[in-house]
């Protein structure tokens, strides 16, 4: 099942390397009425339609707003508003499938620790005197709950939330999926009225958010749609010039008061307004509204984004591959054989996994085509119904497999390219070849010739390696040599293996904060082997204290730990924070950040 994931992952990273960006402008305008301000964005210029590509420069853009402001005169006037309510229905309770795929989104849970803190609720948690356990089995596909237990949550909500957002009849909800199983029902707490409130202080912080997580969720699903009103307004600059502007409020929140599900990535067209988050002044047709000021937006169509955990059970879900119980251990192996690495919480390819990948899709390619997994589901679904023998449907498989085998034992070492390039040392062939640290450049005549290099050194660069001037080993006063490891090039001791130095290529920057633990040494930036920076104490490993935002050296207000951290996220800026998390202190930061690197350019979709 790991070799179609593997697929997945290769041929996505495949897609955005192949990936051109296009460029795009849309046209906004600022605009006021009643006293308050909001947004709208150009849909038809002269009674034609605007699609994405329509305005592909910023001098058409430019055109565009000056013919547009001209005609408008500081004003636009409203031609029409439309209004619509509509319904939002809550999610089914989770799956093993959903249940990761949420705890990733919302928790930044792999779906091991899900799975792993799922078992430790399951089997039970002392709460005061006695050990219950605290949900329904984690390992399940269906989405039907026990009678029951839709009795007690229709209790909780009316006692909880109101007899309003009870609705008269339970909710039952059905499996989509083909290859379901459904011998277990989805997962639930094994009481509702078990509030995570009401046992918060006997779980650790990890089982208290995975549960909180399950009642929502569990709750939410018999609970009233919520109910939402939409307004579109059609705003106009002249004849055939029209803004529309969009927002909606939430007129009963119904489920919403207690759960929303997450989502994995933005849509394609994240230029499309977020309905929920604007509301809009109320407005007739007629009305004048005053024009502030007309935006030409530039934006970039952007590649498909890299699988995260959640977006892969999504995806393997969908083609039938694995079952509740093998998700986190396909994830598991990928990771473990390094078929693959996580950037940022996506999946990443290594070259060991393409050429897997490579391999298997042009000598085995039935193995790893998307529908096999789930043909042999279902194979392995009727044998255990009785439907068919297992004899045949082995036979079938065993022998199909023993003859490819066969049949390539011939086949060449994968991950063997061969050049056109002679070895500047003995002049036989040289090959692109896969090492446990990547590719690099190597004779064909080995071992008799032991000449490689790095993939990007140049044509006939030497082998030796570079030796560090001035500069002796520490520990046995060898040469300090440049050398290069699976995350790049580091300085190690050239009397290697037997004596094992090695530090990096630059010097941490030493950020003049003290550090709070051992108030020996001073805190360096450093950079993690997957290449994200963080700060640790200069006497690791005798000092282990790190932390991952910029040290300030300014003792914290509330509690009085000696430094303060510089924190900077898309929903609160630039903060000063406590690094103890119990702490909890953070206040706005203005001022300048030190070492920080210049804004890049924001790229939009």
């Amino acid at each position: 099942m790991q070799s179609p994931a593997l697929r997945l992952i290769v041929e996505r990273e495949m897609e955005i390397e192949r990936f051109v960006a296009r460029e795009y402008w849309t046209i906004e305008s600022d605009l006021s009425t009643k006293g308050k301000d909001f947004a709208a964005r150009l849909t038809h210029f002269n009674g034609e339609k605007l699609e994405q590509f329509t305005v592909e420069n910023a001098a058409r853009a430019a055109e565009i707003e000056a013919v547009l402001q001209a005609k408008a005169q500081g004003h636009l006037e409203v031609i029409s508003v439309e209004k619509k309510q509509r319904r939002r229905n809550p999610s089914p309770p989770f799956t093993t499938s959903t249940l990761q795929q949420e705890a990733s989104r919302k928790l930044g849970f792999g779906a091991q620790r899900t799975m792993r803190t799922a078992q430790q609720l399951y089997e039970g948690v002392d709460i005061g005197g006695e050990t219950v356990g605290l949900i329904s089995y984690m390992r399940t596909d269906a989405v039907n709950l026990a009678n029951e237990a839709v009795a007690e949550i229709r209790e909780v909500i009316k006692e909880r939330f109101g007899a309003e957002n009870l609705p008269d009849e339970p909710i039952a909800y059905k499996n989509k999926s083909k290859n379901a199983q459904e011998a277990h029902e989805a997962i639930r707490p094994t009481s509702a009225a078990r509030t995570p409130d009401s046992i918060k202080d006997k779980l650790t912080p990890e089982q208290i958010k995975l549960y909180e997580l399950i009642w929502k969720r569990t709750v939410a699903c018999q609970m009233v749609p919520a109910v939402l009103d939409t307004v579109a307004v059609d705003l106009a600059a002249g004849e055939g010039n029209v803004f529309r502007a969009t927002g909606s409020t939430v007129v009963k929140p119904g489920f919403m008061a207690v759960y929303q599900e997450g989502t994995d990535d933005k849509p394609a067209d994240a230029v499309a307004v977020e309905e929920d988050e604007k509301l809009l002044p109320p407005m007739e047709k007629g009305d004048i509204t005053d024009l502030k000021q007309i935006r030409q937006e530039q934006h970039f169509t952007e590649p498909p984004p890299r699988f995260s955990e959640a977006s892969l059970v999504k995806a393997l879900e969908s083609y039938g591959i694995g079952r509740p119980s093998t998700y986190a251990s396909i994830i598991y192996t990928l990771e473990s054989r390094e078929y693959v690495t996580q950037e940022n919480r996506r999946f990443k390819p290594t070259d060991v996994g393409r050429v897997v990948n490579k391999f298997l899709s042009e000598h085995f390619f039935h193995y790893v085509d998307y529908d096999f997994t789930a043909r042999m589901e279902d194979d392995l679904d009727a044998i255990s119904r009785g439907e068919k023998e297992w004899r045949p449907v082995l036979q079938d498989f065993w022998g199909d497999f023993k003859n490819q085998v066969k049949e390539k034992e011939s086949v060449d070492r994968p991950g063997v390219e061969m050049m056109e390039e002679a070895c500047p040392k003995c002049a036989k062939k040289l090959a692109k070849r896969l090492g446990r640290n990547g590719y690099f450049i190597g004779c064909t005549g080995y071992p008799e010739c032991d000449y490689t290099r790095n993939v990007d050194d140049a044509v006939g660069a030497s082998n030796e390696p570079e030796i560090v001037p001035d500069r002796k080993c520490p520990k046995c006063e060898s040469n300090l040599v440049i050398k290069r490891g699976r995350y790049g090039k580091f300085i190690g001791c050239s009397n290697y293996p037997n004596c094992k130095h090695m530090e990096p290529l630059e010097k941490p920057a030493d950020t003049g904060v003290q550090c709070p633990e051992c108030k020996q040494a001073s805190m360096l930036k450093r950079k993690s082997r997957y290449g994200k920076i963080f700060y640790s104490c200069a006497r690791y490993p005798d000092c282990k204290y790190a932390v991952w935002n910029l040290p300030l050296n300014e003792p914290c207000p509330k509690c009085a730990w000696p430094i303060l951290t510089i924190k900077i996220t898309k929903r609160r800026g630039t903060e000063k924070v406590c690094p103890i998390k119990e702490c909890g202190f953070a206040e706005p930061y203005d001022g300048e950040v030190p070492g920080a690197e210049p804004p890049k350019a924001v790229i939009e979709v």
